[in-house]
């Protein structure tokens, strides 16, 4: 039973730092996010002074960091605002083609924003900006085929539906790309973080080791130290003892004789002072003890 609570209590502490590491992971993906959302905001100004499309840039740019901010702060706890900013790298992308009217190198935003969503290390963030850009080819690109002016879609004369087939899937093969190394760093840190752990399991273990053997030498120290008490008070402690006790009674029968008593006072001194040593002795040894332990 308390195997299996210390091996509950080790899951949970796994789990505890599996969780912080995630939160650091989203942590710093969004502060990334920041810098680049503002920028581009402010590229989308500095394209708005080429063909005049300010109210593009505030408006589409604008309620683009609107969506994002507001599902951040309303819903903390879930994930769904990175989904939202998916979708967002998709829309500044439109802008900046619509802005540029349709130069073909805006298309290349779309792969920018599907490198920047790697660091979150979840390839389904991928999907939004996929349908994103395969709603706004196929809508844009037909509407342009049709006749619509200012669409400005593409620079090009015409968008054939077998131009379209083929930009989507080369999109798809490196969203694809970009997807599956978010998968792969994401395995890559949950083995990382594994290893990590384990390695700091058996640090712990050899600590443990090293204290029980600490302990070990400890208590033989302590063994010797009581042996050796063990013998002091089997052995020396009785030998003035025994002869304190001898001199009592040899006292008792020589009381007329003041010489004899005089002497066998000194012995009885003498005797007494050697035990007085021995217990001072032990006394010492007991406290050597009681500072090993």
């Amino acid at each position: 039973m308390k195997k299996e609570n210390i091996m509950n209590s080790e899951l949970m502490a796994s789990d505890d730092h599996s969780h912080a590491f995630r939160f650091e992971v989203k942590e710093r993906s969004d502060r990334l996010m920041n810098y680049f959302l503002i920028s581009y905001f402010f590229v989308g100004l500095v394209f708005a002074s080429f063909y005049d499309t300010w109210l593009i840039a505030f408006g589409v740019g604008g309620l683009s960091l609107v969506a994002y901010y507001s599902v951040k702060m309303a819903l903390p706890e879930s994930s769904l605002y990175q989904y939202v900013l998916s979708a967002v790298l998709g829309v500044f992308m439109a802008q900046f083609i619509y802005q540029m009217h349709g130069l073909f190198e805006m298309h290349f935003f779309a792969f920018i924003g599907s490198a920047l969503l790697i660091t979150y290390q979840k390839w389904k963030l991928q999907i939004p900006l996929l349908i994103v850009v395969t709603v706004h080819h196929a809508s844009l690109g037909y509407l342009q085929d049709i006749g619509i002016s200012n669409v400005y879609f593409t620079q090009l004369d015409y968008f054939t539906i077998g131009t379209f087939i083929i930009h989507v899937l080369l999109a798809a093969v490196i969203f694809f790309i970009c997807g599956l190394w978010a998968y792969q760093l994401k395995k890559y840190n949950e083995i990382h973080f594994i290893q990590t752990m384990q390695m700091a399991e058996l640090q712990k273990q050899a600590q443990l080791s090293i204290m029980r053997k600490k302990n070990a030498e400890v208590l033989e120290k302590q063994n010797e130290r009581l042996k050796e008490i063990s013998w002091m008070q089997s052995h020396v402690v009785r030998a003035p003892l025994a002869r304190i006790m001898g001199l009592i009674p040899l006292i008792n029968d020589l009381k007329e004789n003041n010489i004899e008593l005089d002497k066998m006072l000194n012995y009885l001194i003498v005797s007494a002072n050697e035990l007085d040593d021995v217990i001072g002795d032990i006394t010492d040894k007991t406290k050597v003890v009681d500072n090993i332990t």
